[in-house]
């Protein structure tokens, strides 16, 4: 195993959903506890035949071993974010007092809020995060950050939490008695619409609930702080996972910028579900009719131009980062289903070097 693997405790597993970064963070986990190292995974959301991959019916947010086939000490863990509970267990910590702490988890706003606050996914896995590093059970702590459109969400959902829980946010709530006098008479629609959804006394529980949260500011701030800590650490790494194409490299360009503004280095690139290259046209003389021969030709062009243009892309990547480690992966034939096969990409992804 290179340096790169072994000198990091942390590997956050980032880029937009759909680019097969769930399973590049289990791959990576099932290859680095083969290696001997005590993993972790946390995960989102994860597609079922995964967790049927690792062995469950099913992820829970508690930690499930994974039984590796020919280690016998339980090496691997894997957990599934429970955006809710640490959202919970956030409010629990910064609470001034118990009176305060029941009165923000048993209002239903804050139910509402913590499910359609942006960010709130983002800053719960930073949360966990936290968790596992004070922890020291764990070797290795991989990250499997949540989809969005803009993997910048992730660093800056701490800061964005950080701002909604500032006082001068709050006292803008609590600046009325009769919170609707606060808004424009053509926003009084909008108003009665949301009483007609949660009822009356839905001002009344925002002013609650927002008096409620009054001081917890600072704790939120203080965890930001750490956040940013930790992504600067040279014991973490963030890798990019994501597709050769237009779309994805205009996002990923832009990604590289800010994190380079922020301080915070991009460790590896990886470049998933690539086509594989396909064969050349089929000869004159093959034995099959003229009709089958076209259809078979027209749809071998068409990968073979798909493969062509995913190659350039491929050379757009690498000359982006061209100072960053990078390895690619083809698209596998089948969806996985196994721990090999888990473990066949790690071994892939082990294999990526320093630049």
């Amino acid at each position: 195993m290179n340096t790169l693997w072994r000198d990091k405790r942390i590997f956050l597993v980032g880029g937009p959903g759909g680019v097969g970064k769930t399973t590049v963070a289990a791959s990576l986990g099932t290859q680095l506890a083969k290696e001997g190292f005590k993993t972790v995974v946390l995960t989102v959301d994860p597609a079922k035949r995964l967790a049927q991959a690792l062995g469950f019916d099913q992820f829970s947010s508690e930690l499930q071993p994974v039984h590796l086939k020919g280690v016998k000490e339980k090496m691997l863990y894997a957990s599934m974010l429970d955006t809710q509970r640490y959202f919970d267990k956030i409010i629990t910590r910064f609470a001034a007092s118990e009176k305060q702490r029941d009165k923000i988890l048993n209002n239903r706003l804050y139910r509402i809020m913590v499910e359609s606050l942006g960010g709130s996914h983002e800053y719960a896995a930073m949360e966990r995060l936290l968790e596992f590093t004070k922890d020291s059970t764990f070797d290795k702590i991989i990250v499997d950050t949540p989809p969005s459109q803009n993997a910048l969400d992730l660093l800056n959902a701490p800061q964005k939490l950080a701002d909604f829980m500032d006082n001068s946010v709050l006292r803008w709530f609590q600046s009325s008695n009769k919170p609707l006098s606060l808004f424009r008479q053509g926003t009084k629609v909008a108003m009665k619409l949301l009483e007609k959804l949660f009822g009356s006394d839905f001002f009344k529980a925002l002013a609650e609930v927002m008096d409620d949260l009054e001081g917890m500011h600072t704790g939120f701030r203080d965890r930001n702080l750490e956040v940013i800590k930790i992504l600067k650490s040279a014991t973490t790494g963030f890798f990019l996972v994501t597709y050769p194409s237009e779309i994805r490299f205009d996002e990923s360009r832009e990604f590289m910028a800010v994190l380079k503004d922020k301080g915070i280095p991009i460790s590896g690139v990886i470049l998933n579900r690539l086509e594989k290259k396909y064969p050349h046209p089929l000869s004159e003389d093959m034995p099959i009719s003229r009709e089958d021969k076209k259809l078979i030709n027209d749809i071998l062009k068409y990968r073979s131009e798909l493969v062509a243009e995913q190659q350039n892309w491929v050379t757009q990547f690498t000359q982006l980062f061209h100072e960053v480690p990078q390895i690619t992966i083809e698209k596998q034939s089948q969806d996985i289903h196994d721990l090999e096969t888990l473990s066949q990409i790690g071994k892939r992804l082990l294999s990526l070097e320093h630049a």
